[in-house]
């Protein structure tokens, strides 16, 4: 498995620099100057304009962008942003928000999305299996800003149990309510594909020898059947990091919350590209390190697997 890690590390390293390129290209070549709007009603003076552009370097080539680009987040030199803030304490302060809320949220995806769909495809066709098929088709059928904007009026203004918006220090307790809005579509869909995945596997043979073989069921479920029916949903799970990070834009919006997706919002906002292009850089790094770490889980849950 250790070779094969470092052999998909390597494969890596091209798709990270062909991603952040596309990134840096389409970022720089968007129509409008970043510093023609930063005087206020009147006009920025064109003095003003070409020295702002030399001090960021946007009057060089692209490709010359780029290798400084690649330089200075191989050194962890990210600069400042046209406000003159450090880029990485701006990231510093908002990433550990966003980490923890999607991580919260990944894990009521797992517990509750994985819970549900056992239970559903274990009792197919009984009361459980349909509470569990109205209640996913309802959260699939809500946008996330409803269902956020929901649940805050419901349980902040209305219930007075929650603080409607989160405060500086972004505790877990209130990012539980923000966490499950993030998670809900998702964890829809992990319930319906686990119960699917539980179905198809309750027919495999290999559970039909483990019965005859006079293993009880609960040995039957837990060793034999959620191993097999996992591995589809821990795809799922793991290409689903990186739309958790962007959906945090949302959330982070509904609820107040000063992570990575309003940082990215406010910098698309302002034109401000010395923030958008490393937090859009980080958000890639995210999600093919949660691909790489997906595959290499494969063996751990079907040993029939093996890496060369």
């Amino acid at each position: 498995m250790g070779r094969y890690a470092i052999r998909r590390l390597l494969q890596l390293v091209p798709v990270v620099l062909g991603t952040t390129f596309i990134i840096n290209y389409m970022v720089w070549q968007l129509p409008g100057d970043p510093f023609a709007g930063r005087c206020g009603q009147r006009p920025c003076p064109d003095s003003y304009v070409a020295a702002m552009r030399d001090q960021f370097g946007l009057d060089q080539p692209l490709l010359v962008q780029y290798w400084n680009f690649l330089k200075n987040l191989l050194t962890g030199n990210l600069g400042v942003n046209f406000n003159g803030v450090s880029v990485a304490s701006e990231l510093g302060d908002a990433w550990p928000i966003t980490i923890r809320l999607a991580l919260m949220a990944v894990l009521f995806e797992a517990v509750i999305g994985i819970g549900a769909g056992v239970l559903s495809g274990l009792k197919r066709g009984g009361f459980i299996d349909n509470v569990v098929t109205i209640s996913t088709l309802f959260l699939l059928s809500l946008p996330i800003f409803v269902t956020g904007y929901l649940l805050q009026w419901l349980l902040g203004v209305q219930l007075g149990v929650i603080t409607p918006t989160v405060t500086d220090e972004a505790t877990v307790p209130e990012l539980i309510v923000p966490a499950l809005v993030l998670a809900s579509l998702n964890m829809a869909f992990t319930a319906r594909l686990t119960r699917t995945s539980i179905v198809e596997n309750l027919r495999a043979d290999y559970v039909r020898t483990a019965v005859a073989k006079g293993l009880s069921n609960r040995r039957v479920v837990a060793i034999h059947l959620l191993r097999n029916s996992l591995i589809p949903v821990l795809t799922f799970l793991g290409t689903e990091v990186g739309s958790l990070m962007s959906g945090a834009i949302i959330t982070e919006g509904i609820f107040n919350i000063h992570g990575i997706g309003g940082l990215l919002w406010r910098a698309i906002l302002d034109q401000d590209y010395t923030v958008v292009v490393p937090v859009a850089t980080l958000l890639v790094l995210v999600y093919l390190l949660a691909n790489l770490l997906v595959d290499l889980l494969y063996g751990v849950l079907d040993p029939r697997i093996r890496y060369e």
